[in-house]
């Protein structure tokens, strides 16, 4: 059976919106605490504040320049759940920042990876991407935002991510075969997270 489809779900994504998040500018999705606790200790004016399970986060709070920080849980399931509420709510712009695995010896714990493509190892890209598709970020965004860090000065890997919603089923063929194919680096949601933005 083909998982992908285009008929209309019956749970809706309105059940899981909040009104109040239709003014940011922007939604930064996050999965790690101590990035989450940064981020809150430096925001200024903030105006909603969150500290229980809500929209498939740990927590959020919205500041008021626009901001929105949403603390997911992780795998792809979650991350999709929370990112199609943000759409659904109003939120224009997603951004996405997490830690993930290296694979290929030119990746270091610290740096920065911009992921041009992702391995679809996970089960939710097929509710959104038909078998076959690849996943890949928005041309005109990735473009964005390496010139962003490229005028600040911040340097930066570029290549795959191999997503799979099992982490211990990480073997050395798949690793060695990913890093043959440009793939830097292992996490649970970039896939996914990609084909619900398409």
């Amino acid at each position: 059976m083909q998982w992908y489809s285009k008929g209309r779900s019956l749970i809706n994504p309105k059940h899981f919106t909040l009104k109040e998040l239709s003014l940011l500018k922007l939604g930064v999705i996050v999965f790690i605490k101590r990035v989450y606790e940064w981020m809150r200790t430096a925001a200024e004016d903030i105006i909603i504040e969150k500290n229980e399970a809500v929209l498939a986060t740990r927590g959020f709070f919205t500041a008021k320049d626009g901001l929105g920080i949403f603390y997911s849980y992780f795998g792809a399931p979650a991350s999709v759940l929370l990112a199609e509420a943000l759409i659904i709510s109003g939120v224009k712009r997603l951004v996405i920042f997490g830690e993930a695995g290296a694979i290929h010896p030119k990746m270091k714990i610290g740096d920065i990876l911009v992921p041009t493509f992702a391995i679809r190892e996970e089960g939710t890209s097929y509710h959104y991407l038909p078998y076959g598709v690849s996943a890949k970020p928005s041309q005109k965004l990735l473009k964005k935002l390496k010139h962003l860090l490229d005028e600040t000065g911040f340097t930066y890997e570029e290549g795959g991510v191999w997503t799979t919603d099992a982490p211990l089923r990480e073997t050395r063929q798949k690793v060695l075969t990913y890093g043959g194919l440009r793939v830097l680096a292992v996490d649970m949601e970039c896939s996914a997270l990609f084909a619900v933005s398409k």
